[in-house]
This record gives C-alpha cells, structure tokens and sequence, in this order.
C-alpha cells in the first residue's frame, strides 16, 4: 500500500484530493492545520471504505515539518506520494501590502513547500523510493497583476522550485510535478484577507469576493483527478482550468502584452463588477445571492 501525505486536506482540493487517493487504495495522510476538518476527511474516507489518519500540521513551521516527518517514519514509513496542497490567498496591492502580509504569503505558500519537501524527499531518497512530489502552484505564477502581487511571487516561486527539484531527483527516480489552478470552486478568497480594509469591510469582501468564487467553472473534484493523473504521468506543469490553460500560453507567447492585458486590473473595477456578475449568475443557476 502507497503511503500518500496531502497538506491542507481539511477541505477544498486537498480533500478531494485524498479521497480519490484512499479510493485508488493508498493510505492518506491528511495534513491540516484544522484538526476537526481533518478528522471530518478522515471520517469520509473511512466510511467509503478507505484507509487515512488526521495529522495537525501548521505548514508554515519548520519544526513541525521536521516533527511530522519523524512521526511519518515511525507510523507508516516513507511516503510514495507527497502533495503539498496547503495554501492562502491575500490580496492587496505590491506596496499596499505590510511586510507581515507578505510575509504570511511567502511562508504559508512558499516555505512549506521548500519545507515538506525537503523532509519527504530525503525520507524517498534513504529509502529507495521512486514517489512523486507534487505542488500547488497557480496560474496566478503566470498572472503579473496587481490584486494579488504576494500570492503570484509565492506561486511563481513554487513553480520554479518545482522544477528545480525535478531536475535534482531525475537521477533518484523521484518526479516532481507544478500544479496550476486557475478559479476553482473553493474557499480560498472567502479564507484570504485583502490588504487596506477595517473589519468591517474585509468581512463584507470576503462574502462578496468568496461568494462569487462559488460559480468558477471548475471544481476540485476536477483538480484532484489532474493531479491523480499527473502523478502516474510524472508531469512537469500542469496548467488546469481553461483560463489557466490560456494564461499560460499567453505569457509564453509573448509576457508584455500578458503585462499590458493585466494592467488594466484594479479593486475599482472588480468592485463595480462583483455585485453585477453575483445577480447575473444568481439567476443563471438558481442559487442563492450573496449579500454585500
């Protein structure tokens, strides 16, 4: 039995993640800093059959990598499988942005992939073990924009980590795989902070911003069956989400009209749309409108 370790499990694409992992047959451990939401995971595969265990993990911390990794050990062996899943998202602006906010994009999204991987990859290693190690990126790697400029660094970093680390265990048969997501129906704006806003108005943005979030075209039962696949495939990058798709060969073709397309982004502008786009879709699909 493969032991498969996916971080930020406890919802989202990292739960449907490990759940189609456990229904393949591997064991999953789901990683999160929200032990209930874990255990909630854990009580889903379990009761379709499956083999899982919850781990409280704050990927940020180091140490508690380190810890993980000796626990992992000593439970269930090394790992076959890595996912590093785990993520936020904050916007606000490149200098609108405290050096705490950059921060907290950096370590959550950056560092603990650096983090995870260093600890799994070497247990691969010692052990002889042809895995995979996969990372969340984000279109938003490929997306040079001004609402999101900390996340899109952190991504973009991960992705050029990613590849790093491919080349460096191409010759121990481990591969290492980029995911890229573009809008997927998460939570993920509704669990982000925007830089800039009192309380007040961060709530009322959450709810609007997250609520729209709820129409994307994509799902993450769709993220969870590209990164499955990626993982037999061994995949370098892999862009998933038709805007995704269309980013990523727009920056290849040609970066500065990417760049001058993208400019043309502000708050103004999707704050004036927001509430427009949430009546058009409430209609569309029947559900309920989310207030502002």
């Amino acid at each position: 039995m493969k032991n498969v370790i996916i971080t930020g499990a406890g919802a989202g694409i990292g739960r449907e993640t490990a759940k189609l992992f456990a229904a393949k047959g591997g064991r999953v451990v789901v990683a999160d800093i929200d032990m209930p939401a874990a255990k909630e995971t854990v009580e889903q595969i379990v009761g379709a059959g499956g083999q899982a265990v919850a781990y409280r993990l704050d990927v940020a911390i180091e140490d508690e990598w380190e810890a993980f990794g000796e626990w992992m050990f000593a439970h269930f062996g090394a790992p076959h499988v890595l996912i590093n899943n785990a993520g936020v998202m904050d916007l606000g602006g490149f200098v609108e942005m405290s050096a705490a906010q950059w921060q907290r994009e950096i370590d959550i999204n950056l560092m603990s992939v650096i983090y995870g991987s260093r600890v799994f990859a070497q247990q691969m290693i010692d052990d002889g073990i042809r895995g995979q190690i996969v990372n969340l990126s984000s279109a938003a790697a490929y997306f040079p924009s001004g609402l999101e400029p900390a996340y899109g660094v952190a991504k973009s970093a991960v992705l050029m980590a990613s590849q790093a680390l491919r080349v460096e265990l191409r010759g121990k048969g481990i591969g290492v795989t980029a995911i890229c997501p573009g809008a997927i129906r998460t939570n993920l704006l509704a669990n982000g902070e925007r830089a800039g806003l009192t309380a007040d108005e961060q709530a009322a943005w959450r709810e609007s911003a997250g609520g729209i979030q709820r129409y994307a075209y994509t799902s993450p039962q769709k993220v969870a069956r590209v990164i499955e696949r990626a993982v037999r495939w061994n995949s370098a990058i892999v862009p998933v989400a038709p805007e995704s798709w269309l980013l990523y060969g727009l920056f290849r073709f040609s970066p500065s009209l990417t760049r001058e397309l993208l400019a043309r982004a502000s708050f103004d502008r999707l704050e004036s749309v927001l509430p427009l786009a949430n009546k058009a879709l409430t209609r569309l699909t029947g559900k309920q409108e989310v207030r502002q």
